[in-house]
């Protein structure tokens, strides 16, 4: 078993897909002290989430926040290496966004993010991870080794920010095309 954290974050999410739905439900409501019987099955194979389930059960709960709801049989992979975490903050993960160059994310938000360290910083991406998974398409992925980053290693910014602004950039070049156009027509 590897001990990157990314690596780590694919293996537990593969494993979440074939959870009953009721205990991906006790993972989405776990605590930071990973007081769930399906947070120990998890840690069972993997010493990190035993040794630290301080650090890990966010991960988790963040994980199974994101596995889609329903029968094991019909949930989709939440892996897509090309989609990055702070692309679907975003974008809200959906491939076809912008409807208007708005972020499902503010911009003032993921800054709140970035500065957050510790528990505030836990709680601050818990909230965004929640909030999009209820945007996101069902079947749209994302590349899951940026969550086990992003809460593991609070000092590289670059890691939501560049995705981020790359793809809100895009979408307001393509907004200010299509105005351009508008206005010539």
């Amino acid at each position: 078993m590897s001990d990157d954290p990314g690596a780590i974050a694919l293996s537990l999410a593969k494993q979440m897909r074939s959870f009953d739905p009721g205990a991906l439900a006790v993972l989405r409501r776990m605590g930071a002290d990973g007081a769930a019987p399906a947070y120990w099955r998890l840690a069972a194979s993997r010493p990190q989430l035993s040794q630290r389930p301080d650090r890990w059960a966010p991960i988790v709960r963040a994980l199974a926040i994101l596995t889609p709801k329903g029968a094991p049989e019909q949930r989709g992979n939440l892996y897509e290496a090309t989609r990055p975490l702070g692309m679907a903050l975003c974008d809200g993960g959906d491939p076809s966004w912008p409807n208007a160059p708005r972020p499902m994310l503010s911009e003032r938000r993921l800054a709140q993010i970035m500065a957050a360290r510790g528990v505030q910083r836990d709680i601050l991406l818990t909230r965004a991870i929640r909030a999009l998974a209820a945007s996101k398409p069902v079947n749209a992925g994302l590349r899951v080794p940026d969550i086990a980053w992003v809460f593991l290693v609070p000092d590289r910014p670059e890691t939501l920010a560049e995705p981020y602004y790359c793809r809100l950039d895009r979408a307001e070049r393509a907004a200010n095309e299509t105005e351009d156009t508008t206005a010539d027509a």
